[in-house]
């Protein structure tokens, strides 16, 4: 069954420039989660976000020097995190939250998070939830016929996880030998239940990809190195051909499922615990001032420049213009 993954990690096998590209995409991706739900606030996003504020090490620390532009990515709910990871402008993100031509659906992003990047490798999410495995799918097996080295990564839930397209999905990979990584955010819950009470398995949802005879584990998916190298062991396996790999990443959400979310069936002890002694964020900025890599200024620089990307980067967004009527039925053909 899926064992935890553990390794002794050497900060020295890290260059201090990787170390703070860590830091500041984790950054980053907080700060315009927190910029989106301010403009949220104000009333200028007209859709529904489902924030990703504490698992930024997550998809950090999978993205970040593991995958590059040709290589394919299937975001989750919380998608936006694994999207700036994967290098999108901020500009085009925040332009499709707010409808202007500056998105990457150049306006018929409507304020919500389906959108794609082809240049950056980003193709999207379909729009039932699980729909994402088969397509995944797809792309890793045109990638080994067309013998490539492209990688897919799909990520999803633990609300997803127990749909059926997943056990469909994992079939074919492991039945194909593709080159694709699952990586499951369990966040705990799906919506308002826990992932114990819609699962049959009941200690590891990677339990499910060891019976289709695909390598899987279970991590901290709040450890942002942890989660670079199981992604990096498991991008070089299916680079060798040696198949997918499922990835459980254990973390948890600081807000509801969405905005506007009471988030009244989570345990405040419990979500307090999170937030104060498993932020990815304060707990990697503490490893790197305990080892002497960073000084305190040297956060502060690195938050100073963050902030001033957000602003021009939402500046960029409203002033861009609303796309006219005739946008509607561009790439439209019957």
């Amino acid at each position: 069954m899926a064992e935890v993954y553990q390794k002794d990690i050497q900060l020295d096998d890290y260059s201090k420039e990787d170390l703070v590209t860590f830091y500041r995409e984790m950054v980053k991706i907080r700060k315009f989660d927190e910029n989106l739900i301010r403009l949220m606030h104000e009333g200028k996003v007209s859709g529904f976000y489902h924030s990703g504020i504490g698992s930024e090490g997550l998809s950090v620390g999978s993205i970040v020097k593991n995958l590059r532009d040709e290589d394919y990515l299937y975001y989750n709910h919380r998608g936006c995190n694994q999207k700036i990871a994967k290098g999108v402008p901020l500009s085009k993100l925040y332009g499709d939250f707010l409808g202007t031509v500056e998105g990457t659906t150049r306006g018929l992003g409507a304020g919500i998070v389906h959108s794609a990047d082809t240049s950056r490798g980003v193709l999207g999410q379909a729009g039932t939830i699980g729909s994402q495995f088969n397509i995944a799918v797809g792309s890793a097996y045109s990638a080994k016929l067309q013998n490539t080295n492209r990688v897919t990564v799909v990520y999803f839930g633990d609300g997803a996880a127990s749909r059926e397209p997943l056990h469909g999905s994992l079939n074919w990979a492991g039945l194909y030998n593709l080159p694709i990584i699952y990586i499951c955010e369990n966040n705990e819950y799906a919506i308002s239940s826990r992932w114990d009470e819609t699962h049959s398995v009941r200690e590891h949802i990677a339990d499910w990809a060891w019976g289709y005879g695909i390598s899987n584990c279970v991590v901290d998916g709040n450890d942002v190195l942890l989660m670079n190298e199981v992604t990096k062991e498991a991008v070089d396996r299916a680079k060798r051909g040696e198949g997918p790999t499922f990835i459980e990443a254990k973390t948890f959400r600081h807000r509801g499922h969405f905005e506007g979310d009471t988030y009244d069936y989570v345990d405040q002890e419990e979500l307090k615990d999170w937030k104060e002694n498993r932020d990815p964020i304060k707990n990697f900025k503490n490893l790197l001032l305990e080892n002497n890599i960073c000084v305190e200024n040297e956060f502060t620089r690195v938050d100073e420049e963050v902030d001033q990307e957000i602003l021009e980067a939402i500046a960029k967004a409203e002033s861009s213009p609303m796309p006219d009527e005739k946008r509607i039925y561009e790439g439209l053909f019957a």
